[in-house]
């Protein structure tokens, strides 16, 4: 079976796409910890959101399409 090449924009277009949802769920989890952060007073739980987010945007970054 003959294996298509895949075109270079492609790939491209694949990465950005990666990074436009990178960005969206990084801004998300940041407004999400923002408004706890507003709501609540700042506690442990707090940093544990930080610490999620943080983590978070490391995976999303190492995980390539």
């Amino acid at each position: 079976m003959a294996r298509t090449a895949r075109h270079p924009r492609n790939r491209s277009r694949a990465v950005g796409h990666h990074n436009r949802q990178v960005a969206g769920v990084t801004g998300v989890l940041l407004l999400v910890v923002c408004l706890y952060s507003v709501a609540i007073e700042p506690n442990a739980w707090l940093w544990f959101g930080w610490t999620v987010l943080l983590l978070v945007c490391v995976a999303l970054f190492v995980v390539r399409p």
